[in-house]
């Protein structure tokens, strides 16, 4: 009798570790997700040109602005390669050549002969808006919230959710014996993504 009952007690055992084993909990969610954004970073991206250009204090006077506060965080260097009258004084004109600095890499997609593609939006996970739709065993179906984090750049991109400070993702992941849970992205940047594990 006692032989029995251990042969149900381990067997008990053993299909309740088999099923625990597929679960994920919504703190494990966050972290693939993070680890995920780490390895795979969402991001907008603009034009910053690196060509000589000729500028006026009145017309261009945003961008002047922009480009003068790049150069005052060590972002870019201002070769001003000639200027009538002071800097922003009533209709100057300017002839620069903007460069990029070191300090600048961390925002660089491309380098271009004449441009940089930069970095003018970065997504960052809120790990507190996360919702999940379904939980299974080997599927889980979640939307995530990922905060706006504006560069030094963002002006020289295009802004496609100018009235938000997030947006939203859905994220599909899946269970498999060999490799656990994995995502991955079957949907275009920013749309909807499949993550699969």
């Amino acid at each position: 009798m006692k032989f029995y009952f251990s042969l149900i007690v381990l067997a008990l055992s053993f299909f309740t570790a088999c099923n625990s084993s597929n679960q994920i909990s919504k703190d494990e969610v966050s972290n693939l997700i993070a680890d995920y954004l780490e390895e795979n970073p969402l991001f907008e991206t603009g034009k910053f040109n690196t060509n000589k250009q000729k500028l006026d204090s009145t017309k261009d006077k945003d961008l002047l602005i922009t480009i003068q506060e790049l150069a005052d965080e060590g972002l870019i260097d201002i070769n001003n390669e000639k200027s009538r009258k002071r800097w922003f004084s009533k209709d100057s004109v300017y002839i620069i050549s903007p460069t990029l600095t070191k300090e600048a890499l961390p925002y660089l997609v491309k380098q271009n002969k004449n441009s940089a593609n930069v970095k003018t939006i970065i997504y960052k996970l809120n790990d507190k808006g996360i919702t999940i739709e379904k939980n299974s065993e080997k599927v889980v179906i979640c939307n995530v919230v990922l905060d706006k984090e504006k560069t030094p750049f963002y002006n020289f991109g295009k802004d496609p959710y100018p009235n938000t400070t997030f947006i939203t993702q859905k994220f599909k992941l899946k269970y498999n014996e060999k490799n656990g849970w994995k995502i991955i992205k079957k949907y275009p940047k920013y749309m909807h993504i499949l993550i699969t594990f």
